[in-house]
């Protein structure tokens, strides 16, 4: 990024106190802590913290300016841009900053859980013909995504980004900023039922990213899930559909499946054709997730074998079901999210492992949910104790919703505890064994990376 000043101020209609407008800004940040020569800082209001507190700080970090919502002193040479809303002034900036990359195209990833491996898989496939930039981390909402769009720069021929959402509309703005032309979605599940009410609620939110794409308005569905099949049988205008998946009928599918605790093989099939491909990902729903990217690399005229070389170039972002050698046992770190759906299939990789090796899983709160929570929970539990696990501990609120579950189920009393947060599951960490296989998941909330933190360290017997 290399703007004006005096465009920055033009394009959000602020009102700027004194300064130098002739220099350029070269990023832009909400986190004073980033600031560095050259940033725009945007200042968020908040209760807890409130970023228009930390101006003089970012002054003397070397920002250029900050898009402020208040009567404020100017420290330095920092020019203040007031503006209403800070938060639409990010927006309408990116937005901006995203046209002026006219031969950017977009993928916009979205779907209930593997939205950010699915991103991983796909830009690790574009990457095999063509510059790619891809979105860390969450960087999925209407703060982060904008974020993202400023650190694009103009050799990158694709971008691809992570959607995210909670609530219907979202994802229509956030097409309106990063104008994708081509959608993949993932799943129709049940994360953020709290705010969408239904299934067919989060449906029709996640389909905003069908309804706002530009040309050429492709997008790339899991054929497996009924929800998007019912969803293009009523019909989506202005839209081609290309479907993947593993069942008849998917025009890009996964046969001869094999999954281990390295990952999974299999062969992806289309038009009478086949290529075998590796993936070092756990779990057999990751095969669905690769052969997304799959379809995307065939869409865009990349030779079959090179889309698989790229799938098996993926390792995955941190946190989201990656397993590691600690101290003398297995652990998997799952602990970035969580939903029915995605706790479902962590379960399924935890259960694979061989049979000799106990299996331990810290299962931590799944969040918006709303009114189904209690429910969903016992389910939880319910499946866990399925699973034929050595151990099971349950965190948070709904810890002993967790627990009556997996009781209910079958589970042995003396193999289930809940604690209240994570902190007090520490105690739980104690009493893990050399050998022993362990699963930390949960939402956000739930701080479940507290759990990993002590595993890493050994506190073990």
């Amino acid at each position: 990024m290399n703007t004006s000043l005096k465009q920055i101020i033009k394009v959000v209609g602020g009102e700027p106190s004194g300064g130098d407008f002739s220099r350029a800004v070269s990023s832009v940040v909400i986190d004073s802590r980033e600031v560095r020569a050259g940033s725009l800082f945007v200042a968020f209001p908040g209760e807890r913290t409130d970023g228009h507190k930390y101006l003089e700080e970012c002054a003397a970090r070397g920002a250029v300016a900050a898009l402020v919502e208040q009567d404020v002193p100017q420290w330095g040479d920092m020019v203040n841009i007031r503006v209403a809303n800070t938060l639409a002034a990010l927006q309408q900036l990116a937005a901006w900053q995203r046209m002026q990359h006219k031969n950017l195209q977009v993928v916009g990833v979205t779907g209930s859980s593997g939205k950010t491996t699915t991103k991983e898989l796909v830009a690790g496939v574009l990457a095999q013909k063509f510059s790619v930039f891809k979105s860390r981390g969450n960087h999925n909402n209407a703060i982060g995504l904008p974020l993202m769009i400023f650190e694009i720069e103009d050799h990158h021929q694709w971008a691809v980004l992570e959607m995210g959402m909670s609530a219907r509309g979202e994802i229509k703005e956030l097409c309106a900023i990063s104008r994708p032309g081509l959608g993949v979605m993932t799943n129709i599940g049940e994360a953020h039922m709290e705010h969408l009410g239904s299934r067919e609620g989060i449906m029709e939110a996640k389909f905003e990213l069908a309804q706002n794409l530009i040309s050429p308005a492709l997008m790339v569905l899991n054929g497996d899930d009924p929800w998007q099949r019912r969803k293009v049988q009523g019909g989506l205008p202005g839209c081609q559909v290309i479907f993947y998946g593993l069942d008849a009928g998917n025009s890009i599918r996964g046969v001869n499946i094999h999954t281990s605790e390295r990952g999974s093989t299999f062969e992806a099939v289309w038009n009478g054709k086949s290529v075998p491909v590796e993936i070092g990902l756990l779990g057999a729903h990751n095969v669905s997730n690769a052969l997304a990217a799959f379809a995307v690399g065939l869409v865009l005229g990349i030779e079959p074998a090179a889309i698989a070389y790229g799938l098996g170039t993926v390792k995955g972002e941190g946190r989201r079901l990656q397993a590691m050698e600690v101290n003398g046992l297995t652990l998997i770190d799952d602990s970035y999210n969580a939903n029915p759906d995605s706790m479902s299939k962590a379960l399924t990789v935890l259960a694979a492992y061989p049979p000799e090796r106990r299996k331990v899983a810290f299962l931590g709160d799944m969040l918006e949910l709303g009114p189904s929570s209690p429910e969903k929970h016992r389910q939880l539990g319910e499946e866990a104790a399925r699973q034929k696990l050595g151990l099971l501990v349950a965190v948070g609120q709904y810890a002993g919703e967790i627990r009556c579950g997996a009781v209910q189920g079958g589970m042995e009393e003396q193999l289930v505890v809940a604690w209240p947060d994570s902190e007090a599951a520490l105690a739980s960490v104690a009493s893990l064994l050399p050998g022993d296989v362990v699963l930390v998941k949960g939402s956000l909330g739930a701080k479940m990376e507290i759990i990993v933190h002590a595993v890493k360290a050994g506190r073990t017997e």
